[in-house]
Parts: structure tokens; sequence; C-alpha cells
């Protein structure tokens, strides 16, 4: 996660395009992963699932039951609201795009996508919210036909600190 982080920071620092008052349109994410989610069901893999919370940890061979629940915080993503609307900077270098979010009231933070003969295959998604109540940031990275990883750390006043991580490979 680290590398990953560290690449969205240093990609967002060089910006070779930012969208403007119109809206730009961006890549669909929540059609991608619709379209990954039914190819999915299709093929129906089976996964090495690791489910961590805090310091617990479970592996376990299984097929997934239910895709659309399963990747539903990958659906969730769309960069395309209109409430991202001219905080979107667009960085490009060799096959991979790279979105910062410059408005830090916004939840989402950075978006990297690789990708491999002109298809997308690797996308990373950073989004950190933050209220009166608690603070998350979290984690999605996605590796076409390879894994899948969620992982959160959330402070919530008067309850504490949660970790979880769940991570599929294919």
């Amino acid at each position: 996660m680290g590398i990953f982080s560290l690449s969205c920071a240093l990609f967002s620092c060089v910006s070779t395009d930012s969208a403007t008052k119109e809206q730009v349109k961006l890549l669909d994410l929540p059609s991608f992963f619709q379209s990954e989610i039914k190819r999915l069901k299709e093929t129906n893999p089976t996964i090495t699932k690791t489910v961590r919370k805090d310091s617990l940890s479970e592996v376990k061979q299984i097929k997934i039951e239910n895709w659309d629940t399963e990747l539903a915080s990958f659906v969730a993503i769309d960069i395309n609201k209109p409430a991202y609307d001219g905080y979107v900077h667009i960085d490009s270098v060799d096959n991979l795009v790279t979105y910062t979010v410059t408005n830090p009231d916004l939840d989402l933070s950075c978006i990297q996508i690789q990708y491999k003969n002109g298809k997308v295959n690797d996308i990373i998604i950073e989004r950190k919210v933050k209220n009166s109540l608690y603070n998350t940031t979290e984690f999605l990275e996605y590796r076409k036909n390879d894994s899948y990883t969620v992982e959160k750390n959330q402070s919530v006043i008067a309850v504490g600190d949660n970790y979880y991580k769940i991570e599929g490979k294919f």
C-alpha cells in the first residue's frame, strides 16, 4: 500500500492536464466494475480470501456467492459525480493515469489506473472521510485477473479505532 500511496503523491505533484469548469468525462468506474462483476459471475472462480479485523485474520478458499456485494466498495466510486467537477487533476505517464482530487473536503483523494494493451488492468483508489463523528481512510486495489483488496482504518468517537482488510486472490 505504501508504494501506491507514494506514487499517488508523486504523480499528483506533476500536473500535465487539469479539469476545467466544463465537466470532463473520466473513466466510468461503476460501469467497469459492473462488467467485471458480470464476468466473475460467469466464470465463478475459486479465490483465496483473507479477512483481517484488527489483529485477527482468517484465510479460506471459496467461491464468491454475491460479487455485487463483494465489489460494492469499488462500484460506489464515481469520479464523474458533479461534486468532483473542477477538482480533478489528471496526470498521465506511459500507461498510468492518475486522478488527484484537489478539494480536501471531498472523499476521494487519488485514483490510479494502469492500462495494459490499451485496456484497464489495475485500479488503485484512496478515500478519506472526516466528520465530527469519525475519520476513515480507505484503500481499494483491483488487479484484473489477479486480486482485489479493500483496506479500511476507522476512528470513531466513543468507540475507538478499527482496522480491516479483505483480500481476494484469483
